[in-house]
């Protein structure tokens, strides 16, 4: 029995022995209504199908001699008598395929080009035809667009913005007016930073439906352009387009997005909440938090962003002030009291501008002043949560002032029932125990806090991060490359880009006009990334990380960067004159602040990048002081020196810049 199978996402073709080469145009329209239409067919129904304007007896012997092309193909899976045709059995075909798949999987389905059904196919005298492949493709494009709405929502909360983008731009293929595919454009276009092209969306969109429907983007999506409009807008150098682009998706975080998207999910039902991002300097906490800010902004909520500052740089209610000035553009900011609004202009002085009825605040300084202070806050918040959700973002909450952390105390229970989610970012290790922070951080916690934990990338997620930056096409030698930089930078994304900034500022790396693909060699290892100066912004982060460090670790930290090895106790507490225990206690904290590593019971640099900048921190005469002592207390401390002759002295640090 002969096996055959159709091909319908394109121009129509039958495959399979014979091969279908002499079937003429009609039979196979035949054989594609029988396939998608199975059952029987009365014999008046096909030939007015394909032969409508022919006469009745001309139409019949046209399907017979349609008949008799099609049984060599099918056998006897053809089955006709005098009334009624149709087939035995159902023919394969990729339309069958895509429906299978779009009960399966959205991401599957969305793979076919439904919108390409029967394209550049037509029938002359078969407008009964005509009507009905019409039919099917806006019956197929329904499951089609669905299927991108599922995979379009699905990268969207993965944070997977330029996936989105591709997605809506397709969708748009299908239906240039979809307010929804859009809609998703202008989202991922706001969220990877090209403002104006997500506006250009909405008023190609607008003009088109003027146009060709006389009819306004929805209330909803014009809503979304004036949001986008009132954002900051990203300044791009002129030279942009011959620069390589720095600003991917995100990479690596799809557990901590979707952690973050439950605890927004939750502050919508009204059980508000806190969630806690936490990890080492340049992990990517704060993009990951901008992200989602502006994930929850595109969705309509309002978002307020404060940032605290080390040794409370921003002065009291520093982080709190910033972003309450949020509020300004709250919706629901007309509807707090006017009482509240007095005390919230303590901070954001703007209020008694934008509502002139509001009475200047009473003196304050009292303990009883502080609790309306902290009320009417609560109260304004209530206000604007009533019209839309809000997310409060407090990045670097290790830096918070006492007065903010107090603030945020009382918010908490009193917004308790609001949709409103607070979002903090910590550095692990720089925190000290008397800050302020130290205690609201355990507090959230206790209370619920979601706590979102970031580590450095894997080798696999460097390797995303490159191929998607670059454009990659031959992956072998980039690939190499992706393991070196991983190796090189121990998957920290910051310094992970900057050293990429500076590959390409060396000319190590180089860009092609049309495709903007890195060129990466494809036989070796690459770029010597060893050749290349560290970035001064990575030596300037982490020596500003060291800077802060109190003596003692300094110290510690310049001894275990000099030791070119491991560092065990016995060498520390030779060196720098003090007890195993007390050398124990600051090589942990040194750990805990992620500069160092505990190997096999000795000390190391958590990565040689740290070593490099202490290292290059020190002048020469303490560098070469510090290597005499380490030869002499690893060779039984014959030449060591008396301890106090090291105990109390601050290293000679200094940024080389």
């Amino acid at each position: 029995m002969p096996d055959v199978s159709l091909s319908l996402f394109g121009a129509p073709r039958a495959d399979g022995p014979p091969g279908g080469e002499g079937i003429g145009s009609k039979p196979l329209a035949l054989l594609t209504f029988l396939a998608l239409e199975p059952g029987p067919h009365r014999r008046e129904e096909l030939a007015a199908l394909l032969w409508g304007d022919a006469p009745e007896e001309a139409a019949r012997a046209s399907l017979r001699q349609a008949l008799a092309q099609l049984r060599p193909l099918l056998g006897p899976d053809l089955q006709a008598d005098r009334h009624q045709i149709g087939l035995c059995r159902p023919v394969p075909s990729d339309v069958e395929r895509f429906l299978a798949a779009a009960d399966r999987s959205a991401a599957e389905a969305a793979q076919f080009e439904v919108p390409r059904f029967l394209g550049g196919f037509s029938l002359r005298g078969a407008g009964a035809f005509d009507e009905w492949a019409a039919r099917t493709r806006r019956r197929l494009l329904q499951r089609y667009e669905a299927a991108l709405r599922e995979v379009a929502q699905d990268a969207v909360a993965r944070c997977r913005w330029r996936e989105a983008l591709g997605i809506a731009e397709r969708w748009l293929e299908t239906d240039p007016l979809s307010e929804e595919a859009t809609g998703a454009a202008m989202q991922a276009l706001h969220c990877l930073g090209d403002r104006g092209a997500a506006l250009a969306r909405y008023q190609e969109l607008r003009a088109r439906l003027a146009e060709e429907a006389s009819a306004t983007p929805l209330p909803w999506l014009a809503d979304l352009a004036r949001r986008i409009e009132r954002s900051a807008p990203t300044a791009a150098p002129e030279d942009l387009a011959a620069a390589p682009c720095f600003e991917g998706d995100l990479v690596g975080r799809e557990a901590a997005w979707a952690d973050l998207a439950a605890a927004w999910a939750g502050a919508l039902r009204g059980a508000g909440g806190a969630a806690i991002i936490e990890g080492e300097a340049g992990v990517g906490k704060t993009r990951l938090a901008e992200e989602f800010g502006r994930w929850v902004a595109a969705r309509g909520g309002t978002w307020l962003r404060g940032q605290c500052w080390q040794a409370g740089g921003a002065g009291p209610f520093g982080p709190m002030a910033t972003a309450l000035r949020g509020v300004l553009e709250a919706p629901g900011l007309a509807g707090a009291p006017p009482e509240a609004l007095s005390e919230l202009s303590r901070l954001v002085p703007e209020i008694r501008a934008r509502f002139a009825g509001v009475p200047a605040p009473p003196p304050g300084g009292t303990p009883a002043g502080r609790q309306q202070l902290f009320e009417g806050i609560a109260q304004v918040l209530l206000a604007a949560a009533a019209e839309g959700p809000v997310l409060l973002t407090v990045d670097d909450a290790q830096w918070c002032d006492a007065d903010s952390c107090a603030l945020l105390q009382f918010l908490g229970p009193r917004l308790g029932a609001a949709p409103i989610l607070l979002v903090t970012t910590v550095t692990e290790g720089e925190m000290g125990r008397e800050a302020p922070a130290a205690r609201l951080l355990p507090w959230l916690a206790a209370r619920g806090a979601v706590r979102v934990t970031l580590e450095p990338f894997s080798r696999a997620e460097v390797w995303e991060l490159v191929r998607q930056l670059g454009n990659i096409r031959a992956p072998q030698g980039a690939r190499r490359f992706a393991e070196r930089l991983h190796e090189v930078t121990a998957g920290n994304p910051f310094h992970v880009i900057e050293l990429l900034k500076s590959l390409f500022s060396a000319g190590a790396i180089g860009l092609t006009p049309v495709s903007r693909e890195w060129v990466v060699e494809t036989h070796s290892d690459g770029p010597d990334l060893a050749a290349v100066t560290l970035p001064r912004a990575v030596r300037e982060a982490i020596a500003h990380r060291v800077d802060r460090l109190p003596y003692e670790l300094r110290d510690v930290l310049a001894t275990v960067a000099m030791a070119q090895g491991p560092v065990s106790l016995e060498v520390l507490t030779l060196v720098h004159g003090m007890s195993r225990l007390r050398a124990a206690a600051l090589g942990d904290a040194l750990i805990e602040r992620h500069l160092l590593r505990a190997e096999e019971g000795a000390y190391v640099p958590a990565h040689p990048t740290i070593a490099s900048v202490v290292r290059g921190m020190l002048s020469p005469a303490r560098a070469e002081e510090l290597r005499r002592v380490l030869l002499a207390a690893r060779a039984g401390g014959a030449e060591a020196p008396e301890p106090a002759a090291l105990r109390g002295t601050d290293l000679d640090l200094r940024v080389v810049r």
